[in-house]
């Protein structure tokens, strides 16, 4: 914002109740406080002692080898997007076998991955792998926004028809549990990537839930699970299997 505009904009006002032409009053008002540009103004010449006598001195023509911040930050910003372009690239190869991925595309100096999500386990799967957390997700109505960072480079995930299908898990489930952007039916074991089942045991007095290795006593919260031995696919097949429900730690 131009600097002089408050006291611009103070001497307007002040002069705008006056009688007689207030217009020129107030011209004449900027122009005495310097707020006004006179394109034919002169800031006098500097003279200097020559053999030859007086002659005036020659401002030094600026160096143009050394970049202005706006141009340090216009540089700074096609080089960005330079790496963004590069990154979009290469993971449009690395994800080309995925089912998931729609696009992959760069956005400025942002890399935006479009996903089409079907089955909440890969959803699951998607948020392990970018490192995605709650804090880091966006609710739409049509989809959900990610956002993270890949190597320097920042990155939005949009994963769609998530909310969806989030919609149906929450009416499907007796026990419905929301945790980094996924639901988990607490009614129903989990198993891990290692092929463990987890029970559901209770929760903590913060209200995490507790799990436990086929019913055994050590339990162990569902955000180290998911985080260690993530992502978790329910069990249906174990629905006559009784998980005991233990009491608040």
């Amino acid at each position: 914002m131009n600097k002089n505009l408050p006291q611009t904009i103070t001497t307007i006002r002040g002069l705008l109740a006056g009688t007689g032409d207030v217009a020129q009053a107030i011209a004449h008002a900027l122009d005495r406080q310097g707020l006004l540009v006179d394109p034919e103004r002169t800031y006098g010449t500097v003279l200097r002692r020559t053999e030859q006598g007086w002659a005036p001195v020659t401002p030094p023509a600026p160096d143009t080898t050394v970049p202005t911040d706006l141009e340090a930050q216009a540089r700074a910003w096609d080089t960005a997007c330079g790496v963004a372009r590069e990154l979009a690239s290469s993971m449009a190869m690395q994800y080309a076998a995925e089912p998931d991925v729609t696009r992959v595309t760069a956005d400025g100096d942002t890399v935006v991955v479009s996903l089409h999500i079907t089955d909440p386990a890969r959803w699951a799967g998607w948020l392990q792998s970018f490192g995605l957390a709650e804090s880091q997700l966006i609710q739409l109505d049509y989809a959900v926004c990610g956002r993270t960072s890949w190597g320097g480079v920042p990155l939005s995930v949009l994963a769609y028809d998530v909310p969806e299908l989030q919609a149906a898990e929450v009416a499907r489930a007796r026990r419905p549990y929301r945790y980094g952007g996924v639901v988990y039916d607490l009614a129903l074991p989990h198993r891990d990537i290692k092929g463990d089942t987890w029970f559901f045991q209770g929760e903590t007095s913060e209200g995490m839930p507790l799990l436990s290795i086929d019913g055994r006593p050590e339990r162990c919260s569902l955000s180290n699970v998911v985080e260690f031995s993530g992502p978790l696919s329910p069990v249906r097949e174990l629905l006559t299997v009784a998980a005991p429900g233990g009491e608040r730690a």
